[in-house]
């Protein structure tokens, strides 16, 4: 009979102090609407701290799950990974950086050259170029090493990279006459067509916009 009730008072025990609210350094009550609060005015918060492989794969975790919050020790150009802060969207790794990569949500594609000599004839493949690409080319030091900068920039033009699907395209505007625009891929692959050699009018302007 006593360990009837032992065993109920213990199940009732955890019932309650499993749905509660806790705090972790001090015996005072957590701020409302928190489940955990830590309560410290000289030790901080260590998150577990790991080594990424790659942002679209969850390694070492065994699974992507939104919300996961980890500290990357992995320093990659060519996989596009700093030393900070990540969270989980459940399909990639996120950086969490207190500096904005593009301050205004938007900017131009940089400068690319087009092969407009031979316009595509009939039954030809139509051309593709990678937009994204392009675009990591310009602004990944282990790649391009003609970047001039002004006294004190670092070297690199920005700190973080986004993702190609974290990006939308846009062709706003682009001369009718050279260029056919069939198509834009979800990241960033454009499909086109040259109509005719392009003049000293010809233009296209590219835009890419933060998601």
């Amino acid at each position: 009979m006593k360990k009837t009730l032992y065993l109920l008072f213990f199940v009732c025990f955890f019932s309650i102090k499993a749905n509660a609210q806790v705090s972790i350094g001090s015996t005072e009550a957590p701020e409302p609407g928190a489940i955990l609060e830590l309560k410290s005015t000289e030790l901080g918060f260590l998150p577990t701290r790991v080594e990424l492989s790659k942002l679209n794969l969850p390694d070492p975790l065994p699974a992507h799950v939104e919300g996961m919050v980890v500290y990357n020790l992995t320093v990659s150009a060519s996989e596009i990974l700093q030393a900070g802060l990540y969270y989980n969207t459940g399909e990639r790794w996120v950086r969490l950086s207190t500096a904005p990569s593009f301050s205004q949500g938007w900017f131009y594609m940089p400068s690319i050259a087009f092969d407009t000599s031979t316009p595509t004839q009939n039954g030809d493949p139509s051309l593709t170029v990678d937009l994204y690409d392009e675009f990591k080319k310009q602004l990944s030091d282990d790649i391009n090493t003609d970047v001039v900068s002004s006294a004190g920039a670092p070297n690199v033009a920005l700190c973080t990279i986004p993702a190609a699907t974290d990006l939308n395209y846009y062709v706003t505007a682009y001369d009718k006459d050279v260029f056919k625009i069939e198509s834009i891929s979800a990241s960033g692959v454009m499909t086109y067509r040259i109509l005719d050699t392009a003049t000293d009018a010809t233009f296209i302007n590219i835009v890419f916009v933060e998601k």
